[in-house]
């Protein structure tokens, strides 16, 4: 488990299951350099920035969280911000520069910060720099079209700016199978084919229902079906809608 400078949040289930092995960048080669670009990002063991944007869905969150998992795996400090962070959780400017060297400081859904956020944002960096850790951020748009402070989208263009594209129904079906598998079971035919037509295309999304159905089925004594999922949508409509929250690592 992940843990912040000053407290422990437990991360959400989907959340906990995002790692570079089950990023699936399909095959656009935007996602195969971005992923290429996070990976060397990680190897540096010293002060470089990189910011990945796309739309919803296109993978950004669940790269930002493997990253701060896979430096936790090698015994690397890391910790990552989102606009849904506590003031409580946010670190000092000495936070920081107290970390090794090689660390790194990961913020996601940048276009989302508050302005007390983004002033703090702007310190952070700045220190970052100052004690070599790596910088990782995610947004909705590119760096100079990010409603922010300007010196703030100034620090976002001064590493690799780089786009991730949306998985296509590819790339869905194989991570909804997985899920399932994970589970213990397959999905059918027909009831992939309702969850590709009808469901999210946010892959974040589609993991935690993912995660609900399974509890549902499970509770229910029953076989991962249409009617079933239907029914799960009818008790439960918040999940066709609400992307789930971020939590906060470190």
């Amino acid at each position: 488990m992940l843990q912040t400078t000053r407290q422990q949040i437990l991360p959400l289930e989907w959340q906990d299951e995002r790692s570079f092995d089950n990023f699936d960048p399909g095959v656009q080669p935007e996602n195969a350099l971005a992923l290429q670009a996070l990976h060397d990002l990680l190897q540096q063991r010293r002060h470089n920035a990189l910011y990945l944007w796309g739309e919803t869905g296109s993978g950004k969150s669940h790269l930002l969280w493997a990253a701060c998992h896979e430096l936790q795996k090698q015994g690397r400090w890391a910790l990552l911000l989102t606009p849904q962070t506590p003031a409580s959780a946010w670190p000092d400017v000495t936070d920081l520069l107290a970390q090794q060297v090689g660390g790194l400081l990961a913020v996601d859904d940048a276009q989302q910060l508050s302005d007390w956020q983004q002033d703090w944002l702007f310190g952070l960096y700045n220190a970052a720099r100052s004690a070599e850790l790596a910088f990782l951020a995610c947004g909705n748009a590119a760096p100079a079209a990010l409603p922010l402070r300007t010196d703030l989208r100034t620090r976002l263009s001064w590493g690799l700016a780089l786009r991730l594209q949306a998985p296509d129904d590819a790339v869905r079906a194989r991570v909804l199978q997985r899920l399932a598998q994970e589970r213990g079971y397959s999905l059918s035919p027909e009831l992939l084919h309702y969850m590709l037509t009808h469901l999210s295309r946010d892959l974040s999304q589609l993991g935690v229902l993912m995660a609900a159905f399974d509890r549902y089925a499970l509770a229910a004594q029953r076989p991962a079906t249409v009617p079933l999922l239907k029914s799960l949508l009818a008790a439960q409509p918040q999940l066709l809608h609400a992307a789930p929250p971020e939590s906060v690592s470190g």
